[in-house]
């Protein structure tokens, strides 16, 4: 779509400013099982998304459609849905950042990776698996690759760009050693960069998963210290850390009203956003046009911002954090690149720290078992025993019950073993003082 000539048919048909979004997505996704290629599937898409003021009000249109009459039906449906809108914020199309900090993270070389090489790679990954262990008795694996363009433009002359793309190997064993016990062990890899998956690290690290999990006894219910794995932390995390958002604190249904330059957690416990860290997730600008910058949530304990977008700014008489991101016909807020302060100790020494305990190695039910607001959470748990400093035997499935907000001001140490998972949360293992666990 030529952009300008949209803009100009905007301006004729009332609408006083506009943005549009373009992005284009390919994708490869594969899918083995016993050797056999069970998905596979390639996808080309491009997406418009725009919005416009008509009659001081937003009116927002999401078409894949992509000819001549296109620009039109973007601009009725733009007129239609302002006229329908019963939304009091101000119309805002924002006019450009002074400055953006571009990076390139494209990698050339994985847009050169072949669907027959990423075939091949899995028909290694499953035989080394087979070939670790008779208990392995299933391998379910797959790869999926996604290469993204986005462009962003609007009628005061704003042009951004971004291009990335990144793949995933990911695989789920089931080992078995007696006939009643089954289990399950998942584990995912992914970058840019295809030099750094290394099968044999892959491998040996999801058996070893796997196998460790044979021979669970069941727990006492009590209230436990616990040591929780980077990827638990970085669970719990994301859904405190969500009360940050002005919104929820502008419709008073966050507990974070009113608490700003307060503590809130641990003086153990430091929470940036780094959208300007160059890594997958790196973005420079928000999804209204607004230029990124990295900065600290919690500082030792104390909330130091909230998430904003331009009207949600608007209304407390602040500026944008540059936090935006489209929800369906509305622009909402988020956040990306979160980066939890690494403590000083290893993970084996928080082990040592809290002497006896409970090490959580995994969370589930989240979205239905995790209140955001209150903060109270009963989730199904799995973990191992702690016993006098050392990791020791599995345990077969339990819940963990507590509130988000006593977990990270009940912190005993961080461990220094910085991770950064799928979900863009750069995280660590955590030592808490108490939690209860309750019996299957």
């Amino acid at each position: 779509m030529n952009f300008k000539k949209f803009f100009e048919l905007a301006k004729l048909n009332g609408i006083e400013a506009a943005d549009i979004e373009e992005t284009r997505n390919k994708s490869l996704s594969i899918s083995m099982f016993k050797g056999e290629i069970v998905l596979y599937s390639v996808s080309v898409d491009k997406n418009f998304t725009a919005r416009g003021i008509y009659n001081g009000k937003m009116g927002f249109v999401s078409v894949e459609n992509d000819d001549k009459t296109t620009p039109s039906y973007i601009i009725n449906t733009i007129k239609e849905a302002a006229s329908l809108s019963e939304s009091n914020d101000e119309a805002i199309i924002f006019k450009g950042s002074p400055k953006y900090k571009k990076k390139n993270i494209y990698n050339e070389e994985l847009a050169k990776f072949t669907p027959e090489d990423a075939i091949e790679k899995l028909h290694e990954i499953e035989n080394k698996l087979y070939a670790k262990s008779n208990k392995i008795k299933n391998v379910e694996l797959g790869f999926d690759l996604s290469d993204d363009t986005s462009i962003l433009a609007n009628s005061y002359g704003l042009n951004l760009k971004t291009k990335s793309n990144l793949y995933y190997f990911y695989a789920e064993i089931v080992v078995s050693e007696k006939e009643n016990e089954t289990k399950a062990a998942f584990d995912l890899f992914f970058d840019n960069d295809l030099s750094k998956f290394n099968v044999d690290e892959f491998v040996d690290k999801l058996v070893e998963k796997g196998l460790s999990k044979l021979g669970g006894e069941p727990i006492q219910s009590g209230k436990y210290k616990v040591v929780l794995k980077e990827n638990c932390v970085a669970s719990l995390l994301a859904s405190a850390i969500s009360n940050a958002n002005s919104e929820s604190i502008q419709k008073h249904s966050s507990v974070f009203e009113g608490k700003l330059n307060t503590k809130v957690f641990s003086n153990k416990i430091t929470v940036e956003e780094r959208p300007l860290e160059k890594n997958l997730f790196y973005t420079y600008f928000d999804d209204e046009g607004v230029a990124t910058t990295n900065k600290k949530i919690i500082d030792k304990g104390v909330l130091k911002t909230f998430f904003y977008n331009l009207a949600t700014a608007k209304k407390d008489g602040v500026q944008t954090t540059g936090n935006a991101r489209e929800r369906g016909s509305k622009m909402g807020i988020g956040f990306t690149n979160i980066y939890l302060k690494p403590g000083k100790l290893s993970e084996e020494q928080l082990f040592e720290k809290i002497k006896n305990g409970i090490y959580i190695t995994s969370l589930t039910g989240l979205h239905a078992g995790l209140n955001p607001v209150s903060g109270d959470f009963s989730l199904q748990a799995e973990g191992f025993h702690i016993k006098n400093g050392k990791l020791d035997k599995p345990l077969t499935l339990f819940t963990l019950s507590g509130n988000l907000f006593n977990v990270f001001n009940d912190v005993i140490a961080l461990a220094n073993n910085s991770k950064l998972l799928s979900s863009s949360i750069n995280c660590v293992s955590m030592a808490v003082k108490n939690l209860k666990i309750s019996a299957e």
